[in-house]
């Protein structure tokens, strides 16, 4: 069976609605994985009310839209993030559906590019996953690093075009060490302060699996270019925000609908609510919820009835060096690799011609 056999528009179609359905599932990852709960048990229920969320009402996009952001059952309000993940795996399934099926030409075999653009797509899927986990948590699940970099390489010769097998090791075992060894220990004993997490140098090897050396190195520097940017961007507002590791921000008001139901287990980090040292300024807020603003009124915490911590605002301090602040760099590993996935070579030369 040839690409010829169907039309354009009804590849693109399916691509779409592949990615948002398996967007879905990354939802489900997101929150689950950092809280080292299983995928599958138990099914998506609602954290309000505790209602069991039936699959017609997990519909991708669509079932977010037609509900308005709220749930079905008892009116909670429901976190964007998921409408957002869906919406952007979709964005990903159609333009891998144009990248590696429709562009390889109406000669093409359906079958082996659907497969080619079926692992790519395991590939971008893993980016999402780690970017959303990043920015919440500032770590890499395993379940994305090290199973995707199994998977890239045992998968080498089924990925057309791609990297061959010599290309996909180098690029992993490159990419790990690359990170490891320069940022992370040699920084640490430079400077006495720990540069790059240890997730992103995992992150860069399941990079370096898919898309060679080359990938590896392009999602570094181009990364690393653009999350200097960004970083030079939140300096310049003169304070940084950081959401709490368990909860959405207080300002989404958004309780999660793939959450369980409230279990003490699940919070296990409750002394992250107490109150800062030198806090003098303590208003109820509704429902228990607390704002903190500390003596020195440089430091506003939100907390939930339990204590914990739910948002917190930093403002910049004289001493508060940039350096210091931690930046998640995950979703600019992540957005390199795209970037080169997509463009590659043409990429290559346009950041050549800016360091010219």
């Amino acid at each position: 069976m040839l690409v010829s056999d169907f039309p354009p528009a009804m590849i693109r179609a399916f691509g779409f609605l592949f990615g948002a359905l398996w967007g879905s599932f990354f939802n489900v990852a997101i929150y689950r994985w950092p809280r080292e709960m299983s995928v599958v048990s138990p099914p998506s229920h609602c954290p309000s009310c505790g209602a069991a969320v039936p699959w017609y009402r997990n519909l991708p996009i669509l079932g977010y839209v037609l509900l308005r952001g709220k749930a079905a059952c008892c009116g909670a309000q429901l976190t964007p993030r998921y409408f957002l993940v869906e919406l952007l795996s979709g964005a990903l399934g159609l333009a891998l559906a144009e990248r590696f099926i429709v562009d390889m030409g109406p000669t093409a075999s359906l079958s082996e590019s659907a497969v080619s653009a079926g692992l790519f797509f395991a590939f971008v899927g893993g980016l999402v996953v780690a970017t959303f986990v990043d920015l919440e948590w500032m770590e890499i699940p395993d379940e994305v690093s090290i199973g995707g970099t199994a998977l890239g390489l045992a998968t080498v010769t089924l990925r057309e075009p791609g990297p061959d097998a010599v290309e996909a090791a180098l690029g992993a075992g490159g990419g790990f060490l690359m990170v490891q060894l320069l940022l992370v220990w040699a920084w640490e004993r430079l400077t006495g302060r720990r540069g790059m997490g240890e997730g992103d140098s995992k992150l860069l090897m399941f990079i370096g699996a898919f898309l060679g050396w080359k990938g590896a190195l392009f999602a570094l520097v181009g990364g690393a270019f653009q999350g200097v940017i960004v970083s030079a961007i939140v300096v310049g507002a003169g304070g940084r925000m950081k959401g709490g590791e368990h909860s959405q921000p207080a300002a989404e008001g958004a309780p999660d609908p793939d959450a369980p139901e409230a279990e003490e287990d699940d919070q296990e980090d409750g002394e992250e609510g107490d109150d800062p040292e030198g806090a003098s300024n303590d208003l109820l807020v509704a429902d228990g919820t607390r704002a903190v603003l500390d003596s020195g009124g440089s430091r506003l915490i939100i907390q939930d009835d339990r204590g914990r911590l739910l948002w917190e605002y930093i403002a910049a301090s004289e001493d508060d060096s940039p350096l210091r602040r931690p930046v998640p760099f995950g979703p600019f590993l992540a957005l390199g690799a795209l970037e080169f996935l997509f463009f590659g070579e043409p990429l290559i030369d346009l950041y050549l011609r800016l360091f010219d």
